[in-house]
């Protein structure tokens, strides 16, 4: 099955930040991710707060996403992205402040 695939901007920003042999990682996996080859990757479903999201792991980074129906297909939908240490907690705010709008 394959998948459209949209950019939050956090997640397009922070990858386009990084330097190249990082960005390609993140960017292949993320082309196996949108045609539905996950054998091999990193994948897992958050839980509390973050549930109905997932997440990857390339490296030391993570990129959350979350998949949603669409009047053209499922799309993969890329939310976050960021170093493991820092990227759950920044998250967290990001949809606790979408919540209070």
């Amino acid at each position: 099955m394959r998948y459209k695939t949209l950019w939050m901007p956090q997640a397009e920003a922070f990858i386009k930040s990084l330097a190249p042999a990082p960005r390609q990682e993140i960017r292949q996996t993320i082309k196996k991710l949108a045609a539905g080859k996950t054998a091999g990757l990193d994948l897992r479903t958050l839980e509390g707060a973050l549930q109905g999201y997932m997440r990857f792991r390339v490296r030391t980074y993570r990129v959350i996403y979350c998949v949603r129906a669409g009047t053209r297909g499922l799309a993969l939908i890329l939310v976050a992205a960021g170093a493991r240490s820092t990227i759950y907690e920044a998250f967290e705010k990001i949809l606790a402040e979408q919540s209070l709008t």
